[in-house]
């Protein structure tokens, strides 16, 4: 019997042992110095944790949600300290949980009555996240601001962690400028938009208007100016009909403060995605009232929330639903919510729904209309090929052969118009005929063509080796995709139906010119508005001024082709006439004086198409070096 106690005993003291090993001891807790372990080094762990703050604003007596957690995946959250601090470093504030999950926490009061939370032995494998809650409890009435500052032990190293700061609310009735409005005129271009009544512009004063814009790819930030003075937000929804939806909510209290609530509202109660943390998920959270106006700003992830209190093997503690966060990477609906009336009734929670009209009839897509017009990048190497071969070819050389092939047939034509001359009186007998031309209207417009088919289908082939092969997507990038594939097959029918011109004169070449027209006239019209679509996009947003030189370069290129219109209308007769009784073979003539019929308009309209092409070329070239120096702006 004896000697089965000797085992047991020595399996007791190995496992004190690696109980005192596992424990931590924390020096200085309520010191403003930084928190030391013996025998641990301590280093910046900014980039493997933070702290993160669920509420960027707080009054006297408020609880605020936060918690420690990994940036990263690395070896885990074990031993922790956590202190809050006013300007001059005093612990100020209380932590009051004793456990959360299945961690227990530990509480050490300073003197001046605020505590520091701490955990000094983790039994598992860590954790990814440590949810908190702080108490602004014995707070100055002076202080503004609150830093949290932790001291994490992971893999038997310390990382020191800041917060970002803490505010105080500011006193109900006050709001910010810069915050007191949204300016519509930037909608569709910097920010998205959702507006109620639509036709409510700056100048009018609008119920309801929400703009989001994103921060990165993850990320995007959200503002509500609403007239309203009991709650507003937004709702977003998987389909066209109201209910299970993820809702955010910023409701007003009897003192005019404002909280913001992220929420899942189901076909009859409402409640928080998590309980005990109303604006879980949301980030810089800010709200404001005066007398007529509820402003609200926020920041949510563009992917379902996913943060949760684990093992680091990732197994979820946190038991969220993550069918109530609506993936906004994904389209979807998105709808207004503002009332005058509370959020809280005698019975309870009310619905926050009205009978509003979902504003946008199609879905949402966050990832293709909110990035901001000041990109840090510069746009791809293909992208810029694509908007310069697109350029060239319609701009200029497509341009260049609609005005020659179609006002410049009777002063440039595939023969030559004569006149005989009596060669004793010199007189004009009327007697026509005429002679072939090396040069003529018809060996500059196919080739012209021919070229612009090959550089637009090169342009095509490099965005879509940029689009890696996939077809993109957002209502503006798709009707730059449609119409751009209209006018590649157009493009390409074009030098085709062109080569196959029957002879001048006849039934079939009236029927020729009209499909030659409709082919033509389609691609040149509908190419100019896909390259000012381009101008507008997340691969290749150019200045603003790019749009506006290209719109009076339209302005220009309807001015000339109306002069050389009325020009061609004034004589059509005359053209007509010419072409009666016309012989084509000057050998029946050899001896007979001849000399070139004067064309109507042959002084001018060279000249003019001459200043034309000038002006359009130097608007090509300032477009392709705004396309080839554009490093976002």
């Amino acid at each position: 019997m004896t000697t089965m106690h000797h085992p047991l005993l020595v399996l007791i003291i190995i496992l004190f042992i690696e109980i005192i090993n596992c424990q931590v001891a924390f020096k200085s807790l309520c010191s403003s110095e930084e928190v030391e372990v013996a025998g641990m080094a301590s280093v910046d762990g900014s980039n493997e944790f933070e702290i993160d703050l669920y509420q960027s604003k707080f009054l006297p007596e408020d609880t605020v949600s936060l918690s420690i957690k990994q940036k990263r995946r690395n070896y885990a959250i074990n031993e922790f300290v956590l202190h809050a601090f006013d300007y001059d470093g005093n612990v100020i504030g209380r932590f009051d949980n004793t456990q959360t999950g299945d961690l227990t926490l530990n509480h050490h009061t300073c003197s001046n009555g605020a505590n520091v939370v701490y955990a000094d032995q983790v039994g598992s494998r860590g954790y990814s996240e440590v949810p908190l809650e702080w108490k602004a409890t014995g707070i100055h009435h002076n202080l503004d601001q609150v830093v949290f500052r932790a001291t994490v032990v992971s893999n038997r190293q310390l990382y020191r962690l800041i917060s970002a700061p803490l505010k105080r609310r500011l006193s109900s009735e006050i709001i910010p400028y810069h915050d007191q409005s949204i300016n519509i005129d930037y909608c569709g271009e910097s920010q998205g938009c959702l507006i109620v009544p639509q036709q409510c512009n700056n100048d009018a004063k609008c119920d309801y208007a929400l703009s989001w814009q994103a921060i990165d790819a993850e990320t995007a930030k959200f503002h509500i100016v609403a007239r309203a003075q009991g709650f507003v937000g937004v709702g977003f929804s998987n389909d066209e009909k109201r209910g299970d939806d993820q809702v955010i909510l910023c409701t007003k209290d009897a003192e005019g403060y404002v909280y913001v609530h992220n929420m899942f509202v189901g076909v009859q109660t409402p409640q928080y995605v998590f309980r005990g943390r109303p604006s879980y998920g949301l980030r810089e959270a800010d709200s404001y009232s005066n007398a007529t106006h509820i402003i609200c700003k926020f920041s949510r992830s563009l992917s379902p929330h996913t943060e949760n209190l684990g093992e680091n093997d990732g197994r979820s503690r946190d038991r969220i639903d993550r069918e109530k966060f609506v993936d906004l990477k994904k389209p979807h609906f998105m709808y207004p919510i503002y009332s005058d009336e509370g959020l809280m009734t005698a019975q309870g929670m009310r619905i926050p729904l009205q009978d509003i009209a979902i504003v946008n009839n199609h879905p949402v897509d966050f990832e293709r209309r909110i990035w901001p017009k000041t990109h840090p990048q510069a746009a791809s190497v293909l992208a810029k090929i694509h908007a310069i071969l697109n350029i060239i070819a319609w701009v200029l050389l497509a341009s260049a052969g609609v005005m020659v092939g179609r006002y410049f047939d009777s002063l440039w034509p595939d023969y030559e118009r004569l006149t005989v001359v009596d060669s004793a009186t010199g007189a004009v007998t009327g007697e026509k005929y005429q002679q072939r031309r090396r040069f003529s209207y018809f060996t500059i417009v196919p080739p012209l063509m021919i070229v612009v088919a090959i550089l637009t289908w090169i342009a095509f082939f490099c965005i879509l080796f940029e689009l890696d092969w996939k077809w993109t997507y957002g209502t503006h990038h798709m009707w730059h995709s449609i119409l751009g594939v209209v006018v590649l097959i157009c493009a390409f029918f074009a030098p085709i139906v062109g080569v196959m011109r029957p002879i001048p004169r006849t039934k079939s070449y009236c029927v020729w010119y009209w499909i030659h027209w409709v082919i033509m006239s389609l691609a040149h019209c509908l190419a100019i508005p896909v390259i000012f679509l381009g101008m507008d996009n997340r691969r290749l947003d150019l200045w603003t001024w790019c749009s506006w030189l290209l719109f009076a370069w339209c302005i220009f290129h309807f001015i000339v082709q109306l002069i050389f219109e009325i020009h061609a209308c004034c004589h059509a007769r005359q053209e007509y006439d010419r072409l009666q009784g016309v012989e084509h073979y000057s050998e029946k003539n050899v001896e007979l004086r001849i000399r070139k019929e004067r064309i109507p308009g042959e002084s001018w309209k060279p000249a003019l198409l001459g200043i034309y092409l000038c002006i359009t070329l130097v608007v090509v070239i300032i477009l392709i070096l705004a396309v080839i120096f554009y490093q976002g702006y």
